[in-house]
């Protein structure tokens, strides 16, 4: 990633350290010793839209923002680059990363700030829906290898999703109605109903007497 790259996401990045403040970390704890072939191959990809990756991360190395590549053709060529910005000692410290991404895989070359500089490689496994992801990264040396998990940035004052009644998560933001508590059904005592009675039979009445006139 150039320097005028960097600036320009840096610039991006000043108005969201804030909000993702309770991220960041120190490398050393995202980090081990490694042996001779320690670190892990990605898995194959699979189908996501590549949009999806681009955006405001948070994650085990701090605030972490992903965008195109323009300079190596965009996301038509699968190009991305990124940094993450961290505190190590009380500096913020500040990584960039540049790499392929295929489906839901990314492959990057990473370099940190250091005396020497520290260099690698990682791979990053998104999520198809594009909430998050895990990956491994490694130096060159083979000397550190670590963990990276990340999580979408959620925009400031949005609610999460309310779980649909069926149980399975739900993309409705409204406030659910609340539910009067279901009440058991009761028996009632048996009550006898009363016979209906016949009517009774209706009198004869006796012929009417001839009249003559």
């Amino acid at each position: 990633m150039s320097a005028g790259n960097v600036a320009r996401v840096v610039a991006v990045l000043a108005a969201c350290v804030a909000a993702v403040g309770s991220a960041t970390s120190s490398s050393n704890q995202n980090q081990s010793v490694a042996g001779p072939g320690s670190q892990a191959s990605p898995p194959p990809p699979q189908q996501m839209d590549a949009q999806r990756a681009l955006c405001l991360w948070r994650s085990t190395f701090g605030a972490v923002k992903i965008e195109p590549d323009d300079s190596k053709g965009g996301l038509d060529a699968g190009s991305v680059q990124g940094i993450w910005v961290y505190q190590r000692q009380g500096q913020e410290v500040v990584g960039d990363f540049a790499g392929n991404l295929r489906g839901n895989v990314l492959q990057f070359r990473w370099q940190e700030p250091n005396d020497p500089p520290l260099t690698g490689e990682g791979f990053l496994v998104f999520d198809v829906q594009g909430q998050q992801y895990s990956g491994r990264w490694w130096s060159d040396k083979r000397d550190r290898i670590g963990d990276w998990n990340g999580w979408r940035q959620a925009v400031s004052g949005a609610r999460p999703p309310e779980a649909a009644p069926d149980g399975q998560g739900g993309t409705d933001q409204r406030v659910p109605q609340r539910r009067q508590p279901y009440q058991p059904y009761r028996p009632q005592p048996y009550q006898p109903q009363s016979q209906q009675q016949p009517p009774p039979p209706s009198q004869a009445q006796p012929p009417a007497e001839p009249r003559y006139f």
